[in-house]
C-alpha cells in the first residue's frame, strides 16, 4: 500500500520538486502555437508592427475593431508587449464595440498572462467591469495548475472563487479541481487564509473638500453577497457550497460534508448545522472545529457554533490519523482526471479551430467593409464631378433662361426704386 501511494506521488512530481496536478500535454503548448500560421493568413505582417497599427487606431478618439484588438492579443507572445495588448482589451471594453470581445482575446491573454505576469490575472478577477475578462474551462484549469505548481494556494483559491462568482459549474475538471484548491486552501494555518483581493483604503474625506464628479458606473449601493464579497473565508465557502453541488463525481457524503465546511466558512451556521452529522467525514469534523473555535483566548464557543459541533457526537478514537480533506478529493481527481482532460482538450482544439475560422471570416467582412467604404467616397466624388460639368455645359442651353431672370430682377428693382422716392415726396 505504501509503495503504491509513493508510485502515484511520484508521478505528481517532477524532477525539479514541483508539485502537478494536470499532465503536461494537458496544456496543448503545440497546438496553441499553430494558431500563428493561421494569423500568418491574414497578412498582419510582424506583431509588433500589428500591434502598433492597432493602438494608432484608439489615437484621437478612433476605435478598432473587436477582431484587430483579437489578432493583436494572439498574435503577441512576447513580455514586453504584455502592457501594450492589456491596454488594447481595456480600451476595446470602454469602446462601442465592447460587446464584440472574441472569447479567442479572453484565452490568449491569460495565457500570455501565465507565461510573463502570472499576478495579473487577479487583475482580471478583481475589476470585472473594466477589462470584461473570464477564464473557459480549460485557460481556467491552466491558471489553477500554475498556482498550484508555483504553491500559491492562496492564488489559486482566488481563481476558484472568480470561476463560482462566473456561475461557472459545468466542467467535472474545473469542479473536482476547484473544491480541492478550497480544501488546500481551508487545511492552512490561520494566517496564511488570504487571497490576492483589491486593497480599499478607508481615508477621512472632509465635507468642506468633497468635489462633484461623474463616474462611468456607480456601485451598488447594498451588498449583494456575491459580487461584493471581500473576505476570503467567504468566497472559498461559498465556491464550495456552489461548486459542491453541482459536482456529479463526488458521493452523498463527500458533498454534503464539503457543503458543511463551506456553510461553516462562510459563516452561515445556521445551514450548517442542518448539515452536520455523525456521518460527517472525519477530515471535515477537524477542520470545522478548528474554524469554529474562538480567536480570542478564554473565549466559549457561540451557541449555533455549539450546535453545529454536538451534531457530530463524540469525538472517535483512533490510532489511525484521519485521511486529510484534500488527499480525499485528490484521490477523486485522479480518477476522473484521464477522461475529463481528454474530453476538454478535444473540446478546446475544436473551439482553436472555430476561432481561427471565425476570425478570418471576420477579417474578410472587415476588409470588404473598407473596400465598400472607398468605393462609395469614389462614386461620391465622381456624382459631384458629374454635377459641376452638367452645370457648365447646360450654361449656353440655359443662357436665354438666365438672361430673363436678370432682366426681371432688374425691372423689379427700378419699380422699388420709383416707389420709394414717391413715398419721399409724399413725406417731405
Amino acid at each position: 500500500m505504501l509503495r503504491k501511494c509513493a508510485t502515484a506521488l511520484s508521478r505528481k512530481f517532477s524532477t525539479t520538486g514541483v508539485f502537478r496536478v494536470l499532465s503536461p500535454s494537458f496544456s496543448l503548448d503545440q497546438e496553441w502555437t499553430s494558431r500563428h500560421n493561421d494569423l500568418n493568413r491574414l497578412g498582419l505582417g510582424g506583431d509588433y508592427e500589428w500591434i502598433s497599427a492597432v493602438q494608432k487606431k484608439f489615437i484621437g478618439g478612433g476605435i478598432a475593431s473587436a477582431v484587430d484588438v483579437d489578432a493583436a492579443v494572439c498574435i503577441a507572445e512576447q513580455k514586453d508587449q504584455v502592457e501594450d495588448v492589456l491596454e488594447l482589451l481595456y480600451k476595446l471594453r470602454h469602446s462601442e464595440n465592447a460587446s464584440d470581445l472574441a472569447e479567442s482575446s479572453e484565452y490568449a491573454i491569460v495565457r500570455l498572462l501565465l507565461n510573463h505576469q502570472p499576478e495579473t490575472v487577479f487583475k482580471f478577477a478583481n475589476d470585472p467591469i473594466n477589462y470584461g475578462v473570464f477564464l473557459n474551462a480549460h485557460v481556467a484549469c491552466l491558471a489553477i495548475d500554475h498556482f498550484l505548481k508555483a504553491n500559491n494556494v492562496q492564488g489559486a483559491a482566488r481563481l476558484v472563487s472568480w470561476i463560482m462568482q462566473q456561475e461557472d459549474t459545468d466542467n467535472e475538471l474545473v469542479n473536482t479541481l476547484s473544491l480541492y484548491v478550497c480544501a488546500k486552501w481551508a487545511e492552512l494555518p490561520a494566517d496564511q487564509q488570504t487571497m490576492p483581493l483589491p486593497v480599499v483604503d478607508e481615508e477621512e474625506v472632509n465635507d468642506d473638500d468633497i468635489r462633484t464628479f461623474k463616474f462611468p458606473y456607480l456601485k451598488n449601493e447594498f451588498f449583494d453577497s456575491h459580487f461584493d464579497l471581500n473576505n476570503p473565508h467567504h468566497l472559498v465557502g461559498k465556491s464550495l457550497l456552489w461548486i459542491s453541488r453541482d459536482t456529479k463525481c463526488l458521493d452523498e457524503n463527500l458533498r454534503t460534508s464539503l457543503r458543511l465546511l463551506g456553510a461553516v466558512l462562510y459563516s452561515r451556521l445556521d445551514l450548517a448545522s442542518t448539515l452536520a452529522s455523525s456521518s460527517t467525514a472525519p477530515s471535515v469534523i477537524s477542520l470545522v472545529r478548528k474554524q469554529l473555535q474562538p480567536t480570542e483566548e478564554g473565549a466559549e464557543l457561540t451557541e449555533p457554533a455549539q450546535k453545529v459541533i454536538e451534531k457530530f457526537g463524540e469525538p472517535a478514537t483512533s490510532a489511525e490519523p484521519a485521511k486529510s480533506l484534500s488527499s480525499t478529493l485528490l484521490e477523486q481527481l485522479e480518477k476522473i482526471r484521464p477522461s475529463e482532460e481528454q474530453k476538454l482538450a478535444e473540446q478546446q482544439k475544436e473551439e482553436f479551430g472555430r476561432w481561427n475560422e471565425r476570425r478570418r471570416q471576420l477579417a474578410k467582412a472587415q476588409a470588404e467593409r473598407v473596400l465598400l467604404k472607398i468605393r462609395a467616397e469614389e462614386i461620391r466624388a465622381e456624382l459631384n464631378e458629374l454635377d459641376k460639368n452638367e452645370e457648365k455645359l447646360g450654361f449656353f442651353e440655359k443662357r436665354l433662361m438666365w438672361e430673363k431672370r436678370a432682366a426681371e430682377n432688374e425691372e423689379i428693382e427700378r419699380e422699388a426704386a420709383v416707389r420709394n422716392s414717391k413715398v419721399a415726396v409724399q413725406n417731405s
